[in-house]
């Protein structure tokens, strides 16, 4: 509760610091020039690359869940991801999974790790790719790329590790297995995550997860395109690419604000800034484009709560 309290004010404080130098009605007015083709392109894009990570769990799961339930959890997961503190939404994914479908509480932990494990191999995948192709990188970022290097071997070792789960589990010790421990809840959970991390044994099912998380982040990266576009930027690929996998790689750290308010804006201003524009001119198109994604969100979630309601009432 202190940590989130905390949060909290430090959002408010770096929301106020950012209004503070700017002409707030230039953010209003970024918005209201927002051209309608980019809000709608941005809008289609955003769905369609929730509609195929609705579709990866599909896969993940072993079919056993509905796409059309899927996607309405992905609505409503994608909204707690965004507005509560910490990263703390990532949970109602199970949360719902075992309330909607009865999956089990473990094996829809295991099934985020995975989606979050192959999530984090693309994205820092492009950003070593955008970085390395960048003729001018900001400096601050030379001193990330040993984090973000080991933590996508990490990525990897754990991917591999939980592939051999069964063998992992077959050389616990003994008294992990058998007697009191092995009967205890604990045990019993451990083995059903396990359980739903098998599904990347199969060579096919993982090559196939990977090439839908692909396409998944092709469809995530061009709404942020159009959002790019539309608050009046004229960035070249590469530089579109590294802006949204930097953003991407900072969503998912654990500072992550209420709403994500204060927090982005401020590291969007430090990256923007560090690519050739004004301070100004970066912060009101920060709020800009952080306020259309909320707007993205926002409908998007009150579709999923619209399916689920529909759901529940036919059940």
């Amino acid at each position: 509760m202190l940590k989130k309290t905390a949060l909290v004010i430090i959002s408010l404080a770096l929301v106020a610091y950012l209004l503070m130098q700017i002409d707030v009605r230039e953010v209003f007015r970024v918005v209201v020039d927002f051209p309608p083709r980019y809000l709608l392109g941005g809008f289609l894009f955003f769905v369609a690359g929730h509609l195929v990570r609705a579709f990866r769990f599909k896969v993940l799961l072993n079919d056993k869940t509905p796409l059309k339930g899927l996607f309405s959890i992905i609505a409503v997961q994608t909204a707690a991801v965004g507005f509560l503190p910490l990263r703390a939404g990532e949970f109602s994914l199970m949360y719902m999974l075992n309330k909607e479908h009865g999956v089990e509480y473990p094996v829809g932990a295991a099934v985020l790790i995975l989606s979050k494990a192959l999530d984090f191999l693309v994205v820092v995948s492009l950003f070593f790719v955008s970085f390395s192709s960048l003729p001018a990188v900001p400096a601050f970022f030379r001193e990330l790329l040993p984090w973000a290097g080991g933590l996508m071997f990490l990525t990897m070792l754990s991917l591999f590790l939980m592939g051999r789960s069964r063998e992992i589990y077959a050389r616990l010790p003994n008294f992990f297995k058998e007697g009191p421990l092995a009967e205890g809840a604990l045990m019993a959970n451990v083995k059903k995550v396990f359980k739903g991390a098998e599904v990347i044994r199969s060579k096919k099912t993982l090559a196939y997860s990977v090439l839908v998380t692909l396409v998944l982040w092709a469809l995530l990266y061009g709404s942020n395109f159009f959002v790019l576009w539309g608050v009046g930027f004229k960035f070249s690929f590469i530089e579109m690419i590294f802006i949204t996998t930097s953003m991407s790689l900072f969503a998912n750290l654990p500072i992550h604000s209420p709403g994500g308010f204060g927090t982005l804006e401020s590291f969007w201003t430090l990256l923007i800034v560090a690519l050739g524009t004004s301070r100004q001119e970066a912060i009101a198109t920060g709020f800009a484009s952080h306020l259309v994604t909320i707007a993205f969100t926002l409908v998007f979630m009150l579709y999923g709560l619209r399916l689920i309601r529909k759901g529940q009432a036919a059940r």
